[in-house]
């Protein structure tokens, strides 16, 4: 049960009606706060689309968050996103592996990336 309400289009002004294009349920919270979600949009899209980090690397990362956060809510979710980039079963039961601290055999690149989302 979420514990901020989930607001429906509905519920916004009409100057905030925009911000639930996509009414995911992240979305549907962060509306409860107009501005905070216009400025969490504005660190979304630069990750997804300013960014250099390559697509697959970013998705190994947040499924890292997501992983030990224990959010299973991002870690489900990245898990489909990340596969339309090129995350594995294996760079997945990798990424576990790293996280117990035990070498995975994933290229330098991937192990520096998922150690800094350790961090």
């Amino acid at each position: 049960m979420a514990r901020i309400p989930y607001l429906d289009v509905d519920d916004l002004g009409e100057e905030d009606k925009e911000l639930l294009k996509r009414p995911i349920n992240l979305h549907r919270a962060l509306v409860n706060s107009p501005g905070a979600a216009r400025n969490f949009g504005h660190v979304g899209s630069y990750i997804r689309y300013g960014s250099k980090l390559d697509p697959r690397l970013r998705e190994l990362a947040i499924l890292q968050v997501g992983y030990l956060a224990k959010s299973d809510y991002e870690y489900s979710h990245h898990i489909k996103i990340g596969r339309d980039f090129g995350v594995s079963d294996d760079d997945i039961r990798a990424m576990i592996t790293e996280s117990e601290g035990r070498n995975s055999g994933l290229p330098r690149l991937d192990r520096t990336v998922l150690r800094a989302a350790r961090e």
